[in-house]
Formats: C-alpha cells, structure tokens, sequence
C-alpha cells in the first residue's frame, strides 16, 4: 500500500492507486482492455454474481460446457490470472470499497465478500492489501477528499427516488478512468459489426472499481445498452439487470475528466450530509447517458450518476 495516503491528487488513474495494491505481483498479464471472448465474457459474469451466493469452478466450466481443466487454461490465457484468483482479489477489492466507504461491522463486509469465517477474510484481505481490514478502512478513509460542508443549493441537485426493473446487455472493459471514453468509441463500433442499430441506443455505464483501491489496468467497466430485443447469439454482449429499488442521482455536464468531482460530490459530501446509506452490494454505479457518449469524446458529456441507497 501507497505511504503518502494523504497526497492523492484527484485526476482519472493513480500509479499507484493511493488505497490499493500492486497488481504485478497478484498476475502475470493486465487482463484484455476489450473483453469480446463470448465464453470468458460469460464466466467473468457468473464469478461477479452476488459475492455472497456460492459459486464454484465447476458450476462455472460446467456452464460453459468444458472441464474443470480447459476452463482454467482458457480463463488464465485470456484474462492473466486464475478463475479463483480473479474471484478472490475482485472480492476483496469491493470489501476494500465498503471499509473506505461505510461503517459497516467488518463481519458484515467480510459475509459479503463471500467469506464464512471471519478470520479467513483478515488474513486474505491482509495478503492483498498489507493490511488488517480495521487497519486498513482507518487509513483508506484518509483518501477521501476533506471539502468544505457541501451548500444546499449543491445538495439539491442530488435527486432520491424509486428506479423500475431494466434489462441491459452489456460489454466488460478492464482500462482506468482515463480509458472510458475510447471505451464507449470501440463499443459502439462492436455494435454496429454485429448490426445493433446505434440510433435506438439507450447508453448506459457501469463502474465496479474505485482508482483510490484498484490498479488502473484492472478497473472494471461495463459499456452497456438498454436492452430492446436484440438477439445476442454468438456475439460478447451479457445481460445484466437493473434491480428495482431506491436511487440517488445526480447529473454530470461536462468533460469526462471531471467526472470523479461528481461522483466524490455524490458519495462523500452527499451521503454525510444526507445521513443514507449505500447499498452494500449494489453492484456498482450506474452512468445513464442523455446522448451517445461515443459522439462526444473528449468533448462535453450529459449523464445522471445513479448509485442504489439501501431501502
């Protein structure tokens, strides 16, 4: 972990990343910037299912329709690591999330994680991080930024309501923040390969990884759209669902650069001065685009940020 805790600097990628890890040392290879293998697509999804439901290599090959055996050799040839190291270190990655971001009794974050034992999670979470997790949420919490008492004009930008049910299909991307627009530029031109017709395109984003905790080559992002019945057969694209529940939102206008002003806006000064609480396994963060992002890279972008609250 970073020593200089206190000296991050706000801008898209850390090197490394002020609460984390050095990736080179969990890995051998940065996973593919564009995940377009249909199979190791599907796998990825099943081992980032609700952290707290049990899922085995043998589901998963099974799924697949392989063995145990070729599964793990494609799995380690296209994504850089084992199907069980992937798991365990994005597990452990959200639980970092949930120390830095909540108050949660560490035996909570721990079930959520996937760990039954307490003491099985310390010593992982200590191997990823060099840290106890109570250790560690003390000094991680020295990360997010101290601003001044957010205004009521700002906090009355940040709307809270009910969202419905929404199916998505999806594409991973693996890339720091700094990425995410040259992400939405190759999706969309994956979907007009496959005849997606882009001119109904209801865009939507989704982050999984803080650049605070997660080494930037391994953030995880999903570059989606609203799904209207297009067939998915043999193409990369996952369905994902957008749960029914209670939302906060807010909207971004402007350069994607600026993107984490809102998002710290959002989830630091926000959720302090609202007293509410983040869904601790929400599945991440929702961008839902006003205009095609792939129209306007590196120019003015309009989204809401939409995160889940716990009902």
């Amino acid at each position: 972990m970073n020593d200089d805790f206190e000296n991050a600097d706000r801008e898209l990628a850390y090197d490394p990343p002020p609460a984390g890890y050095n990736a080179s040392s969990f890995r051998k290879a940065p996973p593919p910037r564009m995940l377009d293998h249909p199979r190791i697509a599907r796998a990825v999804r099943m081992i980032e299912r609700t952290p707290a439901a049990a899922t085995t290599l043998q589901d998963i090959s099974a799924h697949l329709g392989l063995s145990p055996f070729h599964f793990q050799r494609q799995f380690q040839e296209v994504m850089g690591e084992s199907p069980s190291a992937y798991m365990r270190r994005t597990r452990l990655d959200r639980a970092a999330m949930n120390l830095q971001m909540s108050g949660q009794p560490i035996t909570h974050i721990a079930f959520n994680a996937g760990y039954a034992s307490h003491e099985a999670f310390i010593r992982a979470f200590q191997r990823q991080f060099g840290l106890a997790p109570s250790d560690y949420r003390v000094a991680a919490q020295k990360v997010l930024p101290a601003r001044p008492r957010p205004e009521k004009t700002d906090l009355a930008r940040v709307k809270i309501g009910q969202r419905p049910d929404m199916r998505l299909l999806a594409m991973r991307f693996y890339g720091s923040y700094a990425s995410f627009e040259e992400n939405w530029r190759k999706f969309a031109d994956y979907l007009e390969r496959i005849g997606f017709p882009l001119e109904e395109a209801r865009p939507v984003g989704i982050i999984l990884d803080t650049p605070l905790i997660t080494p930037g080559e391994l953030v995880r992002y999903d570059c989606a759209v609203v799904d209207q019945g297009f067939p998915t057969d043999n193409t990369a694209l996952s369905p994902l669902q957008f749960r029914a529940g209670r939302y906060v939102s807010m909207n971004h206008s402007g350069s994607y650069a600026e993107i984490l002003r809102t998002y710290e806006f959002v989830s630091v000064d926000w959720i302090a001065a609202s007293g509410e609480m983040f869904l601790p396994d929400g599945n991440g963060g929702y961008e839902f685009y006003n205009s095609p992002p792939w129209n306007h890279v590196g120019a003015m972008q309009n989204l809401d940020i939409v995160l889940p609250l716990v009902s």
